[in-house]
C-alpha cells in the first residue's frame, strides 16, 4: 500500500485522530457526508503561509497560539475557499506530519458519536503510536478569521 492513499491512526496534539492526504476517504470512514470540510494540519507557520493569507492584525496571536484551529480565506487558485487549519506545535506529532505537506485531519470515532478505540483501530490502514498511546481528549478550539475580526465558532 502506498502511503500517500493510506488513513493513519495518530495521537495528535488535541486527541487521537485519522489523518490522511484525501478528505473524502476521511469522511467516508467517518460515516459523513463526502464533501463536508476536514480541518488541514501542518507542521510549521512558513507551510501556512503558503496557504493563506494571515491579516497582520492576528499574526502574533495565531503564532502564539496552540491546540487551535483557524480558518482562514484561501489566497490562490489552489485553495479559493475558506479552510480550516491547525498547525501543531506538539513536537510529537510534528514527527510525524513532517513527512507530509499537509494532512487533513479529524477525530477517530464514528460521526457524531464518542471515541471508540475499536472503531479507530478498524478504520486506519497504518496506526502511527508514540509513548502517548492512543487516548480521547478535548477537540481543538476554532476561531474564524477575517480582515477585522475574529469570531468564535467552538
Amino acid at each position: 500500500m502506498v502511503f500517500e492513499e493510506s488513513v493513519f491512526l495518530a495521537q495528535s496534539d488535541t486527541t487521537t485522530g485519522l489523518l490522511c492526504l484525501d478528505s473524502k476517504k476521511l469522511n467516508l470512514k467517518k460515516g459523513r457526508q463526502s464533501n463536508q470540510r476536514v480541518i488541514v494540519t501542518l507542521g510549521s507557520f512558513q507551510k501556512l503561509g503558503e496557504l493563506v493569507r494571515i491579516p497582520q492584525k492576528y499574526k502574533k496571536m495565531i503564532r502564539n497560539s496552540q491546540k487551535t484551529t483557524f480558518i482562514y480565506r484561501g489566497k490562490n487558485s489552489l485553495v479559493n475557499h475558506s479552510l480550516g487549519i491547525r498547525v501543531v506545535r506538539d513536537s510529537l506529532h510534528n514527527e510525524f506530519l513532517r513527512f507530509f505537506p499537509y494532512l487533513y485531519s479529524t477525530s477517530a470515532n464514528p460521526h457524531k458519536q464518542n471515541f471508540n478505540l475499536e472503531f479507530a483501530l478498524k478504520s486506519a490502514d497504518v496506526w502511527i503510536m508514540d509513548k502517548r498511546g492512543f487516548m480521547p481528549s478535548k477537540a481543538s478550539r476554532i476561531f474564524k478569521v477575517g480582515n477585522n475580526n475574529l469570531r468564535i465558532v467552538r
